[in-house]
Parts: C-alpha cells; structure tokens; sequence
C-alpha cells in the first residue's frame, strides 16, 4: 500500500524525473502532470515497475486545462498526500525595448498563475489528508539576477503567494519553499554565454534534498553553496551582492 500520492507538475522535466522516480522510490504513488502525452507515458512506463503511476495531460498556465485535470485526478478516488509546484520556464532578457510582452506573460502563466491554480483545487484534499504542497522557487525568488526580471516576478510573486497561504492554513497543511541553486535541466538551454558561470546542480542533488527536507517537515530549503551565499550577501550587503552578480551575468544576456 502507497504512502498515498505525490502529484508532479513540469514531470518529465530534469528534476521533475528525479522527483519522480525519488519518491517513488519512497513508497509514494505517482500522479505525473505535463503537456506532451510521449514523455509523459516514457517516464510513466520507467516508473511502473516501482509504484502505482498515473499520467495527466494539462497545460497549468490555463485554468480550464488544470479545473480538467482535477476532474480526471478526483474520479481516481486517491489519498492526494503531496503537490509539488514544479513547472517552470524562462525567459533571460534585460528590460528594454526588445523586451516580450509575451514571453512575459507566459512565464508568468506557468511559474506562478499554474502554481496557484493547482493549489487553489488541490487545497481541500491535502488538507484532509495532512499533507503538504512543496514549490519549486530559486535563488532569483530573494535576490535579483540581471536579465531576468521575468523569472524574479514569477518567484517573488510565490514566495508572496505560499507565505500567505502559510499564515491561514496555521499549520492545517505543511508549506515549503525549495530554493534551489541553478540546476542541471532543459531551462537553461536558453542561457547565452557561459553555462557554468555559476555553481550548476544536479536533478538528482536536489530531489534528495528535497525529500530529506519533506521528512523533516522543512518550511524553506535552500539548496547550494550559491544559494545560501547568496540569501545572506543580498541580505546584508545588497550592493556588493548586485556589483558581484552584475560582473558574473554580464556576458549571459
């Protein structure tokens, strides 16, 4: 018998995998969220052999899309235990006048607007069932990185989000912020310049992490050498963070 069911928006991303295949690992069955059927039912036959695995299409960036999902996911009559908020996309642009309103718009559709609707559907079942809702932020989600005032917005507008929902649910439904330093996946193909400027995690690094920092009932976890000095200089010592940032990003955008 599962532990009950995580359910993992982004799956068949670099650490949406490693999530996966993690707590499945752990006992927990497997609900996979993504928008392409072939990767999803990949990483579904992948998982099958170790625990109960069910795969949804949905675009979270659309609500219609994610009020489906739910339907479909409610009719299946699981113990939903866990939601991880883990899809995300990017967008590296310095703000001017070659700068996407769409793009903008998109990222902010699925980092942040498909985080919340999940939760805002899920919320009821979790609750009942005392579990937990983990969202995927980053190191941009408390401090800035030039180009990527896009991305910033989507974190920010979480870590805002989750506090709050934090503070009503008083210990009702366990809430934590994962800040993770870059990782390893397909988000940062999009990065001009040099790729290991910064320290460069891997997937698998981060879901142990993350579900060490899970069993331990962790409210924020930061992931990094990167991402802890970066908590603390930004905090402290703001605009020696930003001169620093500015020399190590400058050859990105």
């Amino acid at each position: 018998m599962s532990k009950g069911y995580v359910i993992i928006t982004g799956a068949y991303g670099g650490l949406g995998k490693a999530l996966s295949l993690v707590y499945a690992k752990e006992g927990f069955g497997i609900i996979l969220i993504g928008r392409n059927k072939t990767k999803l039912q990949d990483l579904d036959s992948k998982l099958a052999d170790i625990t109960e695995v069910k795969s949804i299409i949905c675009d979270i960036s659309n609500w219609e899309s994610c009020k489906n999902a739910h339907t479909q996911i409610t009719a299946l009559n699981l113990r939903i235990k866990i939601l991880i908020n883990n899809a995300g996309i990017t967008y590296i642009q310095n703000f001017n006048k070659d700068y996407k309103i769409a793009k903008y718009r998109e990222l902010i559709d699925t980092n942040l607007n498909g985080a919340v609707y999940m939760s805002q559907l899920f919320i009821e079942n979790l609750t009942q069932n005392k579990g937990s809702i983990i969202t995927i932020s980053s190191v941009i989600g408390y401090a800035p990185v030039i180009g990527r005032t896009a991305y910033a917005a989507s974190k920010f507008g979480l870590e805002g989000f989750f506090s709050v929902l934090k503070a009503e649910q008083n210990n009702r439904l366990h809430i934590m912020m994962v800040y993770p330093t870059f990782i390893q996946t397909q988000i940062r193909a999009v990065v001009k310049g040099d790729k290991t400027i910064n320290e460069v995690l891997t997937p698998q690094e981060v879901a142990d992490k993350i579900i060490k920092a899970y069993t331990e009932k962790k409210s924020k976890i930061y992931i990094g050498k990167t991402a802890k000095l970066s908590y603390y200089l930004y905090k402290y010592f703001p605009n020696f963070y930003v001169n620093l940032m500015r020399k190590k990003v400058a050859d990105e955008i």
